[in-house]
């Protein structure tokens, strides 16, 4: 019986691998929880990093500020070179290997000199800003390595695993945290977790290589670095009807989402009280839930489209700055299952936020010069997400940085993506009546 299922495990597994569609899903989901192993210490580690490491509240707003602006530098450059070579794998290898020896320096950051706050930021910008120039290129090489009619399944199978993997993380970073009183032995815990990331990100270039990609055809390289060359990514992004409506609906949803950033860590620890356990608590819920409803916003994306699914998560997003608001009129002592009852239901639909973006992006998006239209794109949502925060943060401190302020600034935010509900919902109904809700429109 042993040895019996051992075959059958081992013939699964071959059959697996020798079925070209089948090894390509399982690539990708391996690619995908590497990555979100990452993008999970990122969310719940930076900034407790930061916080452990001394910084003020205008510090932890510089958080997200400053690797996005190291993004917003090096988008145009990374496009332009991604425009260029021949298989759109590459450069996103190069940026995997770069943010490797990154984090490993990020996690010796406390045995580097009396002030580490500027080492941290540096690293910082080189990692997490890694990610965003990496996210950019990775989207222009899963149009060519995957065919339109397996991008759903392919971005379902890779989001179960990152979703699996962002349960842990958080769950297992932040338990031990807990277990260390101090702030030596909180900081430890970090480091680790830090050079696993390096390692993570060198296995994931490693794996890259595994995935076939097509050789670009000279065509749809794009011309050589030059004006000329703008001014085609350019025009089709401002002259093309198509691009521009979801371009200034898209902006408008990331603006929203984006300048209160900062200030949910804020409430997360000095308005609902929560510990670094309670922190990794939600984060897992978060993506357990995720993971859990995955198959059902998939369904919905091939029956009703991306366009449809994505009101959804308008919708998550527009409940969260409500549930922060109302939070502040509680007591202490409930204000943490309240903030986690209400936030895990905004946050559900949340996590087809990328699967989402990508495929409308893509719909709107010509083959030629499509690395150097994503990356011009990708630089505007960059910069939001580099300036937003920063701004919100501001306006916390302008207003006394008390629990009125955050209560405003909720209100106002909230307002905000209410509109952005309408507007997406518009849109979703404007595509419905003309038939363009899954035909491509580039």
């Amino acid at each position: 019986m042993k040895r019996f299922c051992s075959f059958s495990l081992r013939s699964a597994v071959q059959n697996t691998l020798s079925n070209p569609q089948s090894r390509l899903l399982l690539l990708f989901g391996f690619e995908g929880l590497l990555l979100q192993y990452a993008v999970s210490l990122n969310s719940i580690g930076n900034n407790l990093y930061a916080t452990n490491l001394g910084a003020t509240d205008t510090q932890i707003g510089l958080v997200t500020t400053i690797p996005n602006l190291a993004a917003v530098l090096l988008m145009i450059p990374c496009g332009i070179l991604s425009n260029r070579t021949r298989c759109s794998r590459t450069v996103p290898m190069v940026l995997l290997l770069i943010m490797g020896g990154a984090y490993f320096g990020l996690g010796t950051v406390p045995a580097i000199g009396k002030d580490p706050m500027a080492s941290y930021f540096f690293f910082l910008a080189m990692t997490t800003g890694g990610i965003a120039l990496y996210n950019a290129q990775w989207q222009t090489f899963f149009a060519d390595a995957v065919h339109l009619d397996q991008r759903n399944q392919a971005f379902a199978v890779r989001n179960r695993c990152m979703f699996l993997i962002g349960i842990f993380v958080p769950l297992l970073c932040g338990s031990l945290m807990a277990l260390r009183p101090d702030t030596g032995g909180k900081l430890w815990v970090l480091r680790v977790f830090y050079y696993l990331a390096g390692a993570c990100m060198i296995g994931q270039a490693l794996l890259l290589r595994r995935i076939p990609c097509p050789l670009r055809r000279e065509e749809d390289r794009g011309e050589k670095m030059g004006l000329a060359l703008f001014r085609q990514a350019l025009g089709h992004m401002f002259g093309h009807r198509a691009f521009r409506s979801f371009f200034a609906a898209i902006l408008l949803f990331y603006f929203a989402w984006h300048i209160d950033w900062s200030l949910w860590y804020i409430a997360e620890i000095q308005y609902a009280g929560m510990n670094e356990a309670q922190l990794s608590l939600f984060q897992a819920l978060c993506s357990t839930c995720q993971m859990l409803s995955i198959g059902f916003f998939t369904r919905l994306c091939r029956e009703k489209s991306e366009h449809y699914v994505f009101l959804f998560a308008c919708l998550g997003l527009f409940l969260c700055p409500v549930m922060v608001a109302t939070m502040l009129f509680l007591p202490m002592g409930a204000r943490v299952p309240y903030f986690i009852l209400l936030g895990l239901i905004g946050n559900i639909p949340q996590g087809m936020i990328s699967m989402c973006t990508v495929q409308m992006l893509l719909q709107v998006t010509p083959v030629k010069n499509r690395a150097l239209i994503v990356s011009i794109y990708t630089l505007f949502i960059t910069l939001s997400n580099s300036l937003l925060p920063l701004l919100g943060v501001w306006l916390y401190t302008c207003l006394g940085a008390n629990a009125r302020a955050l209560g405003l600034i909720c209100v106002f935010v909230a307002i905000a993506r209410a509109g952005v509900v309408l507007i997406m919902t518009g849109r979703y109904r404007r595509l419905k009546k003309s038939g363009d809700l899954f035909r491509p429109l580039a």
